[in-house]
């Protein structure tokens, strides 16, 4: 929709001096707002604000803070709409091609970074979490009543308890003070190692 946009301003302009030139605004008199001519143009307000300013700059409207768009010169629209030949539209489409070009590949160089790093990420996490264990907590476990935080499980083991099955229920991201039972069971990510000193831990 914005290349739309920017491919419009400048016929949006011509179409506004032209209504100038036959008569549908007076010198002297008042525009509709931006947001109307956005209404009215179906276009961003961004879109109206550049075909104004085009105008403002031919000396066929100005824009007063607090007054709006005031038409001042029917003979600098006429004006307008004669020099505004096909060449300059052409020239304006391909200035605006090559701008959309050039953030094509700087998009382009911006996503294979992000895809790069993002690679990199998930190669840590595989390695680091390349193995997940259910261990169960007996019913006579010294972990029963402590929290996750009390056994220090990450910094004791290496492990991490990504969730906790209690009652055939999974609770996923057990927050630091979540209290254990007998019989829960807990999913531990971590290597062969760490989960066998979380055995020995909770037992």
């Amino acid at each position: 929709m914005k290349v739309l946009e920017h491919a419009r301003y400048q016929k949006i302009a011509m179409d506004i001096a032209h209504a100038i030139m036959m008569g549908e605004y007076h010198e002297g008199e008042k525009i509709l707002g931006r947001s109307t001519l956005a209404g009215r143009y179906n276009v961003s307000p961004e879109t109206i604000r550049r075909a104004i300013a085009i105008l403002q700059n031919v000396g066929v409207v100005v824009v007063n803070q607090g007054v709006g768009i005031t038409v001042t010169s029917k003979a600098m629209a006429e004006k307008f709409l004669k020099s505004f030949n096909q060449k300059g539209e052409i020239q304006a489409f391909l200035e605006d091609l090559k701008r959309l070009m050039d953030q094509r590949r700087q998009n382009d160089l911006l996503i294979e970074s992000h895809l790069n790093k993002f690679q990199g990420y998930v190669d840590r996490i595989m390695s680091r979490w390349l193995d997940v264990g259910e261990i169960e907590i007996g019913k006579n476990s010294s972990a029963i009543g402590k929290t996750l935080r009390e056994l220090k499980i990450r910094e004791r083991t290496g492990t991490t308890v990504v969730a906790v099955i209690r009652d055939g229920f999974e609770q996923f991201s057990p927050e630091a003070s979540f209290v254990l039972r007998g019989e829960d069971v807990l999913l531990a990510a971590g290597s062969a190692e760490g989960q066998v000193k979380l055995q020995e831990l909770i037992q």
